[in-house]
């Protein structure tokens, strides 16, 4: 019986072993990322709501995005989704999140950072006009209507921080979506910003 125990406890701990480096092994690491405050984030989701957004954007690269900042030495991504509730949240609301959450293997097929060249204050004042957001805890805007700001929705929320800071990040793009039951109207998409001539690519998976 001993023996058999033993045998048993080693089969135990080579399958916790197994599934502990299968988990390390799907988890991204974004430590090399050289991260600066106002960087503009974007991920291709998984889900149908992350298609929808992929089948209507003219380039059709990214669904979602968020913006970077800096919290005690720490990078992390602020942004808005619905669908992503937690602890007991009954609206879908503002959240902050490590970028290992952000692009987990569970939510993102793609992602990208960007950067805006020749403007040193824009991107830190946006940040932090994202932070205010965070701690007011602004919800989700499903009527994606760009004329009222005390709700957003993700591209929104980041022109809207820019916009705050003085500079239109979208550069004056809107996507018009017309015949389409439910969702016609007049949108930021993510390729309305991330086209920006002055944004640079820093990194992408």
């Amino acid at each position: 019986m001993k023996d058999i125990s033993v045998h048993i406890l080693i089969v135990l701990n080579m399958i916790t072993g197994m599934v502990a480096c299968s988990s390390k092994a799907e988890r991204r690491n974004f430590a090399g990322i050289p991260f600066a405050e106002g960087d503009i984030v974007f991920r291709k989701g998984m889900g149908m709501k992350s298609q929808a957004v992929i089948r209507v954007d003219s380039l059709g690269l990214f669904s979602h995005s968020g913006i970077v900042v800096r919290v005690d030495s720490c990078f992390k991504i602020v942004h808005i989704t619905p669908d992503e509730r937690q602890n007991g949240e009954t609206e879908d609301i503002i959240k902050m999140e490590l970028p290992e959450t952000f692009w987990g293997t569970d939510k993102a097929q793609r992602g990208a950072v960007y950067r805006l060249t020749d403007n040193d204050s824009a991107p830190h004042t946006a940040a932090h006009h994202a932070l205010r957001l965070l701690h007011k805890g602004i919800v989700f805007d499903h009527d994606y209507d760009l004329t009222d700001s005390t709700k957003l929705y993700c591209t929104e929320l980041i022109w809207y921080v820019y916009w705050l800071a003085g500079t239109d990040i979208s550069s004056g793009k809107r996507s018009l979506l017309k015949n389409m039951p439910m969702s016609s109207g007049t949108y930021i998409l993510p390729s309305d910003i991330y086209t920006n001539s002055e944004l640079n690519l820093i990194f992408h998976f």
